[in-house]
């Protein structure tokens, strides 16, 4: 029989070696909405894997980061002429870009690190106006007869000209009455998957259905009319949306109570949460 001082030491190799694998393992796979692929040994997984933003020189555009599981990040971006970033009190970040291009993120936490690809969209002059006016042009949704919450029949909507705020909009709290825009939540979807979502209702593969809405009935009613210039402008207004935290849908579902590990709560910081693209 080995003595106590023999066990001492053989238990903690044992630990350490158990939790290098949970680590290893536990980071959940992403879908094909993204471009994600999971975290191999040794390597740091940053949410969102792949980020997208737009640059107008007139609006603020942000998009959170964080990695999951790990404390005492440090983060840092690839060309600072591009894109700043700073470090949360939680350990997340928050990127401000500066202007169009291409820029790599990158985590570190001691001998590991992670990268992350930030593409950012020039925009032309009015498309943010454009895509606000369309956001939020106050045409209001009336619930009829046989309109399964939707309006026309069959959970459709005979106006295809709605308001989105009449069902998005409230970011910030478990009220919300859908998945929020803000990048916390859409930062992971390229402009074309947003464009799709918005005007075909159809959700990259992978991505889970997160509303309170069956599939068919949501991509019946998701199916919004605007000209192009609106189409594209309603894609950079979503951009410039300050990042609010609705807990599980943050962060491809990486959020608070959803089924990753981000722990932070509030608004305006990465804190944590469907595949690592994001919403709806």
């Amino acid at each position: 029989m080995f003595r106590s001082s023999m066990w001492r030491p053989l238990a903690v190799a044992c630990i350490s070696v158990l939790g290098a694998a949970t680590y290893a393992c536990s980071a959940p796979g992403d879908g094909a909405a993204s471009g994600d692929s999971a975290s191999t040994e040794g390597e740091l997984e940053i949410h969102f894997s792949q980020m997208y933003s737009a640059y107008d020189g007139q609006h603020d555009f942000k998009i959170p980061a964080v990695v999951t599981g790990v404390k005492k990040v440090k983060w840092s971006v690839s060309d600072p002429e591009i894109a700043d970033i700073e470090t949360q009190s939680d350990g997340s970040a928050m990127i401000t870009v500066r202007k169009a291009g291409n820029v790599t993120i990158i985590a570190k936490a001691g001998s590991i690190k992670g990268e992350a690809p930030l593409t950012i969209t020039d925009s032309k002059d009015n498309e943010w106006e454009a895509g606000n006016q369309r956001y939020n042009n106050g045409t209001v949704l009336t619930r009829g007869k046989g309109d399964g919450g939707g309006g026309g029949g069959g959970g459709g909507s005979k106006d295809k000209q709605l308001s989105c705020t009449n069902c998005h909009g409230g970011a910030g709290g478990d009220d919300s009455k859908d998945v929020e825009h803000t990048p916390m939540q859409t930062a992971g979807y390229s402009d074309a998957q947003l464009v799709t979502i918005f005007t075909k209702g159809q959700k990259p593969a992978g991505v889970p259905q997160r509303v309170m809405m069956n599939q068919s009935r949501w991509s019946k009613l998701h199916q919004w009319q605007m000209d192009e210039f609106a189409v594209k402008g309603l894609v950079v207004y979503l951009r410039s949306l300050e990042p609010k935290s609705q807990g599980p849908v943050d962060f491809g579902g990486r959020g608070p109570k959803g089924d990753g590990s981000g722990s932070g709560k509030g608004t305006g910081t990465a804190t944590g949460s469907d595949s690592d693209a994001g919403t709806q």
